[in-house]
């Protein structure tokens, strides 16, 4: 699913988003529900009922937290363009990968990659490849990076990128 173009925060002399990925809103309302649904099983089953109805901590973690959940996913998208990708605020230049390191967010598997300007980002691997054309112009970049650059590119990393 395209995301939008228009929210890229890299400067201009790097040229324009050409791709983009965001979860669709119906997703993440999606979520929100399954969160809530969950929580609230977790006081009605050991409490066999609604007892705890009455106290303030359980509806705060019942209709808190997917609320919270979802206004976090709201800013959840990966913007590439020729020569740079951005998750979040964060971006990097993929021709200029100096380190790249495997890690995790959440289940997802990642990647922490910092650039020869010092840039840093956690690509979270699954929404930059939820969106093909998006991420051939990510992984042509970090390829390119490991096979000419100076990238210092940890094994785990190597494998789980196949590079």
């Amino acid at each position: 699913m395209p995301g939008d173009l228009e929210k890229s925060v890299v400067p201009l002399e790097h040229g324009p988003a050409l791709e983009a990925f965001e979860e669709p809103r119906g997703t993440k309302v999606l979520q929100a529900w399954m969160l809530f649904a969950i929580f609230l099983l977790v006081f009605v089953v050991p409490f066999r009922g609604f007892g705890w109805a009455d106290l303030w901590f359980p509806w705060f973690v019942i209709l808190g937290l997917p609320l919270l959940h979802y206004r976090k996913s709201l800013g959840d998208r990966v913007l590439a363009g020729a020569r740079w990708v951005q998750q979040r605020d964060q971006w990097i230049s993929t021709y200029e990968i100096t380190k790249i390191r495997s890690t995790t967010v959440g289940l997802n598997r990642a990647s922490k990659i910092e650039d020869v300007h010092g840039n840093k980002l956690i690509l979270v691997l699954r929404d930059a490849q939820m969106n093909p054309l998006l991420w051939n112009l990510v992984y042509n970049g970090i390829a390119h990076s490991v096979a000419y650059g100076n990238c210092d590119i940890s094994k785990a990393a190597r494998r789980i990128l196949r590079v």
